[in-house]
């Protein structure tokens, strides 16, 4: 799971920032705001990460309560990692079973851990990244280990320009 591991430091950077509150004590910089996506970045103690990310347009969630959500692309140049896609849901997942996204016609399988998920493999985070590219919105659905279900929006307007100034930052 060393895939995970490389990401949650990102997840904790981005649900810090977007809580305002927070945003000041912690130490990355926003890149900018793109429309619904903003582009990121923090030095770690192996070199420098670069994110872009947003939080769900709608969402429906059967459960009692929820944290922050995000779906995310993160570059972690000195890790050798480009186009690392994940979800962070605000609940834990049902590790049994995977997340699916959905942009267009193409549908992407995520394995989950506590409250996050991955793709499996760089060619699936390319071929989603093209399609977040492409797209209009992404539709992400999971389960939680309580039975509940979540099916969150998320719309990919700025996503093309938050990736890009992620990428040039991190280059």
């Amino acid at each position: 799971m060393i895939r995970k591991t490389q990401t949650v430091a990102a997840l904790a950077l981005t649900a810090a920032i977007c809580a305002p509150a927070a945003a000041s004590a912690q130490d990355q910089t926003r890149l900018g705001a793109f429309k619904f996506w903003s582009a990121f970045t923090a030095d770690a103690p192996d070199g420098k990460v670069c994110w872009a990310a947003t939080a769900p347009i709608s969402t429906d969630y059967s459960g009692d309560s929820r944290g922050d959500v995000f779906l995310m692309v993160s570059m972690w140049p000195s890790r050798g990692i480009d186009n690392e896609i994940s979800i962070i849901s605000g609940y834990e997942f049902d590790e049994k079973r995977t997340a699916q996204a959905k942009i267009g016609s193409e549908t992407y399988s995520f394995f989950t851990s506590t409250d996050g998920a991955w793709l499996e493999t760089r060619r699936e985070e390319a071929s989603m990244v093209k399609s977040m590219k492409a797209g209009a919105k992404a539709s992400i659905t999971g389960h939680s280990n309580t039975g509940s279900r979540s099916n969150d929006s998320f719309s990919l307007l700025g996503f093309t320009a938050a990736f890009n100034a992620a990428k040039k930052a991190c280059s």
